[in-house]
């Protein structure tokens, strides 16, 4: 049962990142309903293409950051089937760490190369090139470097709950991802909802967030720990 739990998670962060998972199809409204992205409730005060602006220039600009977030799969009741918690660091391009707190502790790095996922419980490190994550996804919005048009239609959508949200679909039919919802407060990146060709849905809500910090290249160099098992080739 662990084992399984484990294993779930992992594809969970995967799916997070960008990579494609099809083990479980979650209708996309059940995580909608959670974060209220309903019509009905956003302000149409004129405002939306600001929201559009605020967002593209916070894209063009972000160069680092760190946060704490949370992270959530919805089953088709609207109930939760994994929810996880960690810290992530983000450098542009192509660098990342996401640290899973709970429930059990993993570590995902990207060198700007390579991604190593690290299982600390299984002790097993799982490594593939960051170029096999794929384009027009998450990943491409926040670690590369070309413009959010010309990945994605942007549709903005207002504000609720004192969160500016715009749809973001990718232009390439070889995304692993129908439509992506970011939202953004007065701090930077507020939250992220995935949505995948399966209806599968993911929602991550980032806390404590803070842009460009100060990060070196060699923050991001993973080094499997001796006696661990690797798995494939970065």
């Amino acid at each position: 049962m662990l084992e399984n739990s484990r294993k779930f998670m992992i594809n969970t962060v995967f799916f997070a990142l960008g990579k494609m998972v099809r083990r479980v199809s979650v209708p996309f409204i059940a995580s909608v309903v959670c974060l209220g992205l309903s019509s009905a409730v956003f302000a149409q005060d004129g405002s939306n293409q600001q929201v559009l602006k605020r967002l593209t220039n916070f894209t063009d600009s972000l160069t680092s950051f760190s946060a704490g977030f949370t992270q959530v799969v919805y089953d088709a009741d609207s109930n939760p089937l994994q929810q996880s918690a960690g810290e992530v660091f983000l450098k542009r391009p192509g660098r990342f760490i996401w640290n899973y707190t709970s429930p059990s502790p993993q570590k995902i790095v990207a060198d700007g190369s390579s991604v190593w996922l690290y299982d600390i419980d299984l002790e097993q490190v799982t490594v593939s090139p960051l170029a096999e994550q794929g384009a027009g996804t998450p990943l491409s919005l926040l670690m590369g470097d070309k413009p959010l048009e010309q990945e994605f239609v942007l549709r903005p959508l207002g504000n609720s709950d004192g969160i500016d949200w715009v749809e973001l679909k990718p232009k390439t039919d070889h995304s692993d991802f129908e439509l992506v919802f970011l939202g953004l407060n007065e701090k930077g990146l507020a939250a992220m909802e995935l949505r995948d060709s399966f209806g599968q849905a993911t929602q991550i809500r980032f806390t404590n967030f803070n842009p460009d910090i100060p990060l070196d290249d060699a923050d991001f160099r993973f080094v499997p720990p001796a006696g661990v098992d690797v798995i494939g080739e970065g």
